[in-house]
């Protein structure tokens, strides 16, 4: 009889067997990966293991699990297509993965430079453990690293490579760090923070051309304003695009990701989708959002082995987000860019504060620098009034600044 198939053995696909084992799902559950490797861990690889000499991912599970858990784990098997008629997914080689329900956790892959800017593949990718071990051993022998993208995994790979004494270029065509994701009181921190180690940073900057210069032995990226930097290596992280092309062809309805319902089911009865090529209905918001980050893809999967066994479904949690930049820790959660006002706690001068989102009042996001224990609290209050919060921390918030 067959049972539940996992397309994917990410962070949430891993978490979607083991909550299915957990609600009591006595039925067979397959993991499918194109990777070669036992599943791991991947935030690390944008930080301690780009410097660490041997580094081995941590798995998420030790092998045993999969083998306790009967979890049939089948590796280095990529799946080309879903046939939704005969509930089946076919790999390259040929072979039929049965499914009485399909749960697609197919992930992201990085964003990539149109093929005319890099016409020879220069730069590199960040997202596997393949990418890892390929960027290693040339950041190793580099003085210099031109990194393109200023987003979160773009500042972790700079803040790593200043700690390694390198030169260190960000080139971001937006006007601050972090633009999507952190508010501009942190940006602007962190940005005084990396500026201080040497950084350079170059804003509102087009790349026109990758190229590598064969008689220097370096890499020239050309600005649109005709500006060059020259690197040992260029480093391109410019977002995630979400793995959505089997749903697609499998006729499920996409748009930046697969659309899920708030129980993580897709257009098809018998088909779920979590993690990073999810976008999931939020009914409070009345919009589709995709949550790219281990924590959201671990609610999704819980939710989801719920949804299969008949439980109830869990209490719905805020995504919570975090960061790691050498010896700055920021997490969040929230969206802090749809607050139409924000006040600050504690001076960003202390080295740990918190940034405060309100929406008419109402906490809607928290940001916080180096403030592990405040960020916990503050995260609970998501959903109160400004004046309750006030009186629960015994502060005094400076007036509202508006956005």
């Amino acid at each position: 009889m067959p049972g539940i198939l996992i397309i994917g053995a990410s962070h949430s696909g891993v978490a979607a067997a083991a909550a299915l084992r957990s609600a009591k799902y006595e039925g067979d559950i397959t993991l499918v990966t194109e990777e070669t490797v036992l599943p791991y861990h991947r935030p690390p690889l944008s930080k301690d293991a780009l410097s660490k000499d041997g580094y081995s991912p941590t798995l998420l599970r030790p092998e045993s699990f999969y083998t306790n858990n009967r979890i049939d784990l089948r590796q280095g098997s990529k799946i080309v297509s879903v046939n939704t008629a005969e509930n089946y997914a076919l790999s390259a080689d040929g072979v039929r993965f049965p499914y009485e329900r399909l749960i697609l956790a197919c992930g992201a892959e990085p964003r990539r430079l149109p093929p005319q800017i890099d016409p020879d593949g220069v730069a590199h990718y960040l997202r596997t453990q393949d990418d890892l071990t390929t960027m290693k051993a040339p950041l190793a022998k580099a003085k210099s690293v031109a990194i393109i993208g200023g987003g979160l995994i773009g500042m972790e790979i700079a803040a790593v490579a200043l700690a390694q004494g390198l030169q260190v270029t960000v080139i971001e065509a937006g006007q601050r760090l972090m633009e999507r994701t952190v508010s501009k009181s942190i940006a602007g921190y962190v940005l005084d923070r990396h500026l201080n180690k040497g950084l350079e940073v170059r804003f509102g900057a087009m790349v026109t051309s990758v190229m590598h210069d064969d008689s220097r032995n370096i890499d020239i990226v050309t600005l649109g304003d005709g500006g060059e930097i020259v690197a040992d290596i260029v480093v391109v992280a410019i977002g995630a695009t979400p793995h959505e092309t089997l749903a697609r062809e499998a006729g499920l309805n996409v748009e930046n990701g697969i659309l899920v319902s708030e129980c993580g089911l897709t257009s098809n009865p018998a088909i779920f989708a979590i993690g990073d090529c999810s976008a999931w209905y939020d009914p409070d918001l009345d919009r589709y959002i995709r949550n790219e980050a281990v924590n959201p893809g671990q609610d999704q999967a819980k939710i989801v082995a719920s949804k299969i066994v008949g439980l109830e479904m869990p209490p719905r949690r805020l995504p919570r987000y975090w960061s790691h930049q050498a010896a700055i820790q920021i997490q969040m959660s929230g969206d802090v860019n749809g607050a139409d006002m924000e006040a600050v706690l504690n001076a960003p001068a202390s080295g740990a504060f918190s940034v405060l989102g309100f929406n008419s009042d109402c906490l809607v996001a928290v940001q916080t620098i180096n403030a592990p224990q405040q960020f916990g609290k503050l995260h609970d209050m998501i959903g109160m009034k400004r004046e309750e919060i006030a009186t629960v921390l015994d502060v005094e918030f400076p007036p509202p600044h508006h956005h």
